[in-house]
């Protein structure tokens, strides 16, 4: 994957945001009840890390597309 190698940098830049974000979910998972913060914020950050997880898969999945299929030489 010689284009994620291009963008190392920044797509380890987000990964570890995405794994901060779910180190705050699973802090805010085991949080003894009584101390817990509302479940429509634990819903929020459940989307943050969906919708963060998602933006990157969307940008390999475009890098691989244009280095792999679109700029594919023809056998």
């Amino acid at each position: 994957m010689a284009h994620v190698h291009r963008n190392r940098k920044q797509l380890l830049t987000r990964v570890r945001r995405i794994a901060g974000q779910v180190a705050a979910l699973e802090q805010a998972l085991d949080t003894p009840e009584g101390e817990a913060g509302d479940c429509a914020d634990v819903l929020v950050q459940v989307a943050a890390v969906r919708g963060a997880a998602h933006s990157l898969l969307m940008e390999l999945l475009h890098e691989h597309l244009q280095e792999h299929v679109v700029g594919a030489e023809d056998p």
